[in-house]
């Protein structure tokens, strides 16, 4: 019997997700805060996440219309960035967020009137939405942290963007959108290890076994896997595999291959000047005439086509 390949151990699957998605992190609201106050969040496409530094929020999700109170040194992350409210209390007027924000840029921060009361920061995270990936379809529409030890790596990534802020002003800082991404995925990593919410390809990170098929995908996506290679590094039987791949991911392991090596050649061909032929050999396909086909039915477009595209919007 063969060896079974070694892995590296702390190879992270949700950090190349997020790398490949090209999640980009911005602070848009911090403010310190009087009551009474309350804003109001159109939907959007892309994740936001409001963090109570000083002071308690209560914030409702459109979809759920649950008020949840978010305690000092807690926070909330709306993955799905729908529609929402936040304030000091429930039944406020509310202010649409986008005004209070241009309020702060413009060294006018609304709600200042009679004792401070909160300390707020809000965050988006935007990422390439042309592909998507099972991890963000499976996060539910509200995650609640309802504290974050203060010696904890996250509460020190928080403390860091505040602290940055504090010192630049409200202005665009490169420093702040990449320790806000960093941020952003600290909390997807607590929220796979430790939430009781964590369902379908979040379950699969912390199943160990799956979790080893995943790192070899995404480590080795250039390999010629099969069914029954793969089950034989993780030690299950091919039909096993099979069936808790599926349960947990919604897809086969070999359709979750062929997918992610697709999102992995979008990426390369979107963000990169590589040739066609090494993206294809680099991604586990044959043939650059390989990759167009089922780069064509995937996306419904051409490789080419893609690369015509984005090379007149970066102009």
């Amino acid at each position: 019997m063969s060896e079974r390949l070694k892995i590296k151990s702390h190879f992270d699957v949700l950090g190349d997700i997020l790398e490949t998605s090209r999640f980009q992190g911005t602070i848009f609201f911090r403010s310190t805060l009087a009551a009474p106050w309350g804003m109001s969040l159109d939907a959007t496409q892309f994740p936001r996440f409001h963090i109570a530094m000083t002071g308690s929020f209560f914030v409702c999700h459109e979809i759920t219309g649950n008020n949840i109170k978010v305690s000092e040194m807690g926070m909330v992350i709306l993955p799905t960035g729908g529609a929402h409210w936040i304030a000091d209390r429930p039944g406020r007027q509310m202010v649409p967020s986008t005004k209070a924000g241009e309020a702060c840029e413009l060294g006018k921060p609304m709600f200042q009137q009679g004792q401070i009361t909160n300390h707020l920061m809000c965050g988006l995270i935007r990422f390439d939405n042309q592909t998507t990936h099972p991890f963000m379809n499976a996060l539910p529409d509200v995650i609640h942290i309802p504290h974050i030890e203060a010696s904890s790596a996250v509460w020190q990534l928080i403390m860091l963007i505040d602290n940055e802020l504090s010192e630049l002003g409200p202005s665009s800082n490169t420093m702040v959108d990449r320790l806000t991404e960093a941020l952003f995925l600290k909390l997807l990593q607590k929220f796979v290890i430790q939430s009781e919410e964590a369902m379908g390809f979040s379950t699969a990170l912390r199943d160990r076994r799956l979790h080893v098929v995943l790192q070899l995908i995404h480590q080795r996506m250039h390999e010629n896997w099969t069914i029954e290679k793969l089950a034989h590094q993780a030690g299950m039987s091919r039909a096993t595999l099979v069936r808790r791949f599926c349960e947990a991911v919604g897809l086969a392991p070999i359709k979750y291959l062929v997918q992610w090596r697709l999102l992995k050649a979008h990426n390369l061909l979107k963000y990169s000047n590589q040739p066609l032929e090494v993206i294809a050999e680099q991604t586990g396909f044959a043939s650059g005439q390989t990759l167009t086909k089922a780069f064509k039915r995937q996306y419904g477009y051409t490789p080419m086509s893609l690369r015509c595209t984005s090379a007149v919007a970066n102009k």
